[in-house]
Formats: structure tokens, sequence, C-alpha cells
């Protein structure tokens, strides 16, 4: 096989990952509410099991850079993919509310694995038009996003929430067998300088820098923002105004990530040119316009609160790219404690939207996120202040 076959063929791999990722992990939109009926679980049990799926997600993001540092991204592409077919297989059996949630936890320990499997294939790939590139890989998951809730609406109707997941093996399994058959690069890092660079500093050296947790605050605020739709939002419409999460419900996520597609394809350019901080200002402050509306609107809201996927699209690769500048060399090691920590925040927060529901009422726990937007935007006024401080890279290094 020709250099140039075999990096298309990794190149499909990639863009195909991306796709099966967008799509598996936002059925849970149009489903987690039929769940919700059909088990008769609490807001807070539903909240529990959200903060599972997000904590085994961010703990399978640490064990994928574990991994692919003694295996290769190959392996954790393989080991990300058998995790989530088995959690998709295992979640069509279980008949209880513990078992379910064993199941999405594999799911989601697959999807976490694909998360650096994807970011580290992509950083071998893209040697050329890096930013282009990339810009389309994440729109390879917006389109996975915003096909899943109109599919999984269609066929709920038709069969049943629990026939969805099982629908996503065999598209999982057409790249996985590629994905085995494939030559992946070989990691560098093994053998170049840049093993080097990165033992300089290790996580736990990571996890005592200010500047680490005040990012990380930041980015756990934008990540809960940016999940609090296709987690709650369903379940809000349902319960509160009586939409059918099979019609209404997935009509409003897939607009909600057809907008977070076109943001991540098209605000790339707009950000280079405003800039990154402001950029993420615009963003959050934009987010809370359009909650506050959306809310206030009652029912209609339902056509204004998607716009908040054009808004939270941003948020991820921008706070990513300011983290990278202040951090300098030191940045994969940086980012890398920053997503675990957010990870963790996010966890809590989505949590304490379960039992705001119960606690308040069915209409606050979706409705919440308006306050963590604000905080969000409170964290990112510190994140600029302590950026005036420049970073001391030879701060904490081990030789």
């Amino acid at each position: 096989m020709s250099k140039p076959t075999k990096s298309l063929l990794l190149f499909i791999i990639l863009f195909g990952a991306m796709l099966i990722f967008g799509f598996a992990e936002n059925i849970k939109g149009v489903t987690f509410p039929l769940i919700k009926t059909e088990l008769n679980i609490s807001y807070e049990q539903q909240g529990v099991m959200v903060s599972l799926m997000s904590l085994s997600y961010m703990a399978f993001c640490f064990v994928g850079g574990i991994v692919i540092g003694s295996f290769g991204v190959k392996k954790a592409f393989a080991l990300g993919f058998t995790l989530m077919i088995l959690g998709l297989v295992i979640v069509f059996f279980m008949p209880g509310f513990w078992s379910l949630a064993f199941a999405f936890v594999v799911v989601f320990a697959g999807l976490g694995l694909f998360e650096v499997s994807c970011n580290a294939l992509a950083t071998q790939l893209f040697t050329f038009k890096a930013a282009l590139l990339m810009s389309i890989m994440h729109f390879f998951y917006g389109m996975g996003s915003s096909l899943s809730p109109r599919a999984a609406g269609a066929l709920s109707s038709m069969w049943g929430w629990r026939q969805v997941y099982l629908l996503c093996v065999p598209l999982a399994l057409i790249f996985l067998i590629p994905s085995l058959l494939a030559r992946f690069p070989q990691a560098e890092v093994k053998e170049g300088s840049e093993k080097t660079t990165t033992k300089k500093i290790t996580f736990f050296t990571a996890l005592k820098n200010p500047m680490v947790w005040i990012f990380a605050i930041a980015l756990g605020f934008m990540i809960s923002v940016e999940l609090c739709s296709s987690n709650w939002a369903g379940l809000y419409f349902q319960d509160v105004y009586n939409m059918d999460p099979k019609i209404e419900g997935a009509a409003f996520i897939s607009n909600f990530y057809i907008l977070f597609t076109a943001s991540r394809l098209l605000s790339g350019f707009a950000i280079e040119k405003i800039g990154y901080i402001r950029s993420l200002f615009i963003g959050t402050l934009a987010a809370v316009v359009i909650l506050i509306v959306g809310f206030v609107l009652g029912p209609k809201g339902i056509y204004v609160l998607p716009g908040l996927g054009f808004c939270t699209a941003i948020f991820w690769p921008t706070m990513m790219a300011v983290a990278m500048t202040y951090f300098r060399e030191d940045a994969p090691i940086m980012t890398s404690a920053i997503i675990v920590i957010a990870g963790a925040l996010n966890s809590g927060v989505q949590f304490l939207m379960g039992l705001t529901n119960r606690l308040i009422g069915n209409a606050w726990g979706y409705r919440s996120a308006l306050l963590y937007t604000i905080l969000a935007v409170i964290a990112l006024i510190v994140v600029t202040r302590n950026m005036r401080r420049p970073y001391k890279a030879d701060a904490g290094r081990t030789e």
C-alpha cells in the first residue's frame, strides 16, 4: 500500500471516529427522558448518572494519555472502540438504573479514549494546513451530533430507545476493522527530544500550579454550559411544557448541534482576527443573553435556546489555545491537568443540576445553566487578570 493510500485510510479512520463520537455521545438528549420515564428515575439519580458518565470520560482521557505513551495511538483507538461497543451492547440488556448507569460509564470510557486518540492522531497527520484540517475534524463530530438526535427520535418511535444504542454497534465496527488493519505513525516522543521536554514537568507538578486550577475552573464552567442542553433540555421541555422528546426534543438537540457544527467550522477565522480572550468574552456573554431570552419566552424558547450551540462551540478549542499560548513548552502536561480538573468540575455541576430539579422544581435544573454561565464569565475575568503575570517555565521542573 502506497504512502498516500495509507494516509488517506488514516484520515478516513480519524474523521469516521469523530463522526461516531458525536453520534454516540449525543443520543442521550432524546433517550434520557425516555429512560427516566421507563425506569421511574428521579432527577437526583439522573444527575448521578450524568456525573458518573462525565467522570468516566475524563478519567479515560487521562488513561488514554498513558496508553498512547506506552503502546501507541493504534492501541488506544482499538481499546476505545472496544469499550464503546461493549457498553452499547450492555445498554440493550440492562434492566435497572444502576446496571444501566454502569453500561453508560463503559460507553463514555470509550469516548474518553477517542478524545485523546483523535487529537494524538491529528497531531501526527495534520502537518500541513493544520487549522483547516482541525476544523474539518470537528465538523465531522458536529455532523454526528446533529444527525443522532433525529435518528434517535425516529428509531425510538418505531422500536424503542434501547435499539437506538444497538444501532451504533455496526457503525462503530465499520471503522474499528480498518483501524486494526491500518499502520499508524510511530510516536516520535519515544526517542526524540520531545520526550525529554515532556519529562521536565510531571502531571502532579502541574496540579500544584495555581494557574492550572484557574484555567480549569473557567473551562469546567464552560463545558458545563456546553453540555447542559444535551443533558437536560429534553427533560426540561418534556416535564415543564409537555413536549415529546422524540419529536420536539430531538429537533431541539439536532438544531443545537447544527449551529454548534457551523460555529466550529466557520468561527475560527473570526476568532483569529478578534483575539482569543475577547472571543471567549463575546461567546459567554452572548450565551447569557440567549439563556435569559430563551427562558423568558417559555415554550417558545425552544426556538431560541439552540443558539447556545453557536456560542458554546468556541469554548473548548479557544480556551485550550489560550492555555497553550500561556504555558508554552509545558502546555501538553498543563492542559492535560486542566482537562481532568475541568471534567471533574463539570461532573459536579451536572449532579447539581439534577439535584436542583429535585429540590426546587422541574424547570430549574436547566435554568441553572444561566448561573454557571455567569460564573464562567467571572472565572474568565480571573484568568485574564492572572495572565498578566508571565508563566515561569523553570518553576517546578524535574530533570
